[in-house]
């Protein structure tokens, strides 16, 4: 398992962004990683402003950041806009510890997994 953090592969942006966008799984999806094949794609919205917004028709929960990430080939993209209204965590991450890739967000998931850490 790769244990350094890497952008999606240019190469793997469509197939990547077609498996998020059909998806309203959650934080993990049932999906294989376009890049290595695995199955251990998860996801993570931070909603920074929650007011309900609509767009293109379209109810959102308001603005935040999202983290989409392979745990075990480290793939990741991490985008600014706006918060599915369909979002639902009981996760709690430290705001301080965010980052631009999705290493305390991971750590945190997987500690919060009964009988331990895993990827």
């Amino acid at each position: 398992m790769n244990m350094n953090w890497h952008g999606v592969p240019q190469e793997w942006d469509v197939p990547w962004g077609d498996v998020f966008e059909a998806s309203e799984e959650g934080s993990r999806l049932a999906a294989p990683c376009p890049v290595c094949g695995s199955h251990a794609l998860r996801r993570w919205f931070d909603l920074h402003d929650p007011t309900p917004r609509l767009s293109a028709g379209i109810r959102w929960a308001g603005r935040g950041s999202q983290w989409q990430w392979c745990g075990d080939c480290r793939s990741y993209l991490h985008t600014s806009g706006l918060v599915p209204m369909w979002w639902h965590t009981d996760l709690v991450v430290d705001p301080e510890t965010l980052m631009h890739d999705p290493g305390p967000i991971h750590a945190v998931m997987d500690a919060s997994e009964p009988g331990g850490t895993r990827s």
